[in-house]
């Protein structure tokens, strides 16, 4: 799978302060991996965001180098792990929550319930599947949004500060678990 984005003349701003101003580069992720590094915020979750279809840049577009649709593409083919709590439902426990999440991007429950044990035992945390989100520590949260980014599937993931509250441990397990991905066949990682 070869994809590339375009990105000609991008401009974002947020009220009178510009975040992304006139930026043109084209993103090729036949890499398997793609690192974007930068200062903080100089607008690096913001590109990740606009790739991902979450917000629509001010000027400037995207575009697919394969010529399909990108606002199309990007709704089912990118997942992007934010580096906030945002989007957890508290009443929820952690499986459920998961199946939320990837479903907005058209994962079958099926899909992930053959995924989730491979990754839940990889991230030792088998155990906050059934607890409710409200109870989860932070590491715990991001601990189902990064369960949630790798059981969908969706061929990019876009992840941002993936590592943010993770202890010790699971950040080893996760680095572990991206170097896989990146060998394997069909996921791309941003």
């Amino acid at each position: 799978m070869d994809i590339s984005v375009n990105i000609h003349n991008l401009k974002k701003k947020y009220g009178d302060k510009i975040i992304i101003n006139n930026l043109s580069i084209m993103i090729n992720f036949n890499s398997k991996l793609t690192l974007v590094m930068g200062a903080n915020g100089s607008g690096k979750s913001t590109l990740a965001k606009m790739i991902a279809g979450i917000i629509l840049p001010d000027e400037g577009t995207l575009q697919l180098s394969n010529q399909l649709d990108f606002s199309k593409w990007t709704k089912r083919n990118t997942y992007y792990l934010s580096n906030t709590e945002r989007g957890m439902f508290y009443k929820l426990n952690g499986r459920q929550n998961i199946e939320y999440l990837t479903s907005l991007k058209g994962t079958s429950k099926k899909h992930v319930l053959e995924k989730l044990p491979e990754y839940c035992q990889k991230l030792n945390c088998t155990d906050i599947l059934e607890m409710p989100a409200e109870k989860l520590s932070t590491g715990q949260k991001k601990k189902v949004f990064i369960l949630s980014a790798l059981c969908s599937n969706c061929k990019l993931l876009l992840l941002d500060e993936p590592t943010n509250g993770l202890d010790e441990e699971s950040f080893y397990s996760f680095i572990e678990i991206l170097e896989s991905l990146r060998l394997e066949n069909g996921k791309k990682l941003f």
